[in-house]
């Protein structure tokens, strides 16, 4: 069995309606990890708001959104390279108590 996790990256324009796509992919990512329905809709909107703070922040420029997907989890990175201005999210597919 493989721990590298599998690698998207995608670059946006800072257009709100690419905050969207950003949230229906993660959305299917979770689902495809088998999360449950409510974790998928939660991170899904993190997601997207993750993505408008980015936007916000600095309009006029490119962004990039990084999905790791583990077998345990999955990583969404909002400009991966911008060092401590990186907005970083993660929910692991076993709920944690």
């Amino acid at each position: 069995m493989t721990t590298e996790p599998k690698r998207i990256e995608v670059t946006m324009d800072s257009d709100p309606r690419f905050a969207a796509a950003v949230g229906g992919a993660v959305r299917i990512l979770a689902e495809s990890l088998g999360m449950p329905e409510e974790m998928c809709r939660e991170f899904q909107e993190a997601a997207m708001r993750a993505c408008k703070q980015a936007f916000a922040a600095e309009p006029a420029r490119s962004h990039k959104v990084e999905f790791l997907l583990f077998a345990d989890r999955l990583d969404v990175t909002v400009d991966p390279n911008s060092g401590s201005s990186a907005i970083r999210l993660s929910r692991s597919v076993v709920p944690q108590h």
